[in-house]
């Protein structure tokens, strides 16, 4: 399950990054989004960065990784089984359960992602994290492979 959920997590980290950025940069600001990601952590002192800085944006990516690992280990925790439509409905499950917590709890407070992305980013952002996850179950190793040569040394 460990691998499950490092693959899920990092591929998750690498596409929500990936699309935060590519948000950010659409607006002319592209590391902004993943400020406001810090939000979490160090509050409103987060909000108005527009630049990389040192005490912001490392703390960001940080807290994209976390989440998205977590994400990932609730997934594979949820989906023991590798059958692909066990696995995408986990994941459907678990972004949709983060979606409408980001929505309809995170929304009502001020600053972070929730005051700089819209609606249909927010859908985006989801929906790349989803298909993240399944494709990092699918591409992770399974958790015996190797074993048997080791064994008979």
């Amino acid at each position: 399950m460990a691998a499950r959920t490092l693959g899920a997590g990092l591929l998750g980290f690498a596409a929500v990054a990936g699309l935060l950025i590519g948000v950010g940069r659409r607006s002319g600001t592209p590391w902004q989004p993943l400020n406001a990601a810090a939000h979490i952590a160090i509050g409103a002192r987060a909000d108005g960065v527009w630049n990389f800085q040192f005490d912001v944006t490392p703390l960001g990516c940080l807290v994209v990784l976390v989440l998205s690992m977590s994400a990932g280990f609730v997934v594979a925790c949820v989906t023991a089984s590798r059958r692909t439509p066990y696995i995408i409905l986990g994941a459907a499950s678990v972004v949709t359960a983060g979606y409408l917590c980001h929505l309809h709890v995170a929304a009502r407070t001020p600053g972070g992602l929730a005051a700089l992305l819209s609606v249909g980013e927010l859908r985006a952002l989801y929906v790349t994290l989803g298909v993240a996850l399944v494709a990092g179950i699918r591409l992770a190793p399974l958790p015996n492979e190797g074993s048997k040569r080791q064994g008979l040394g």
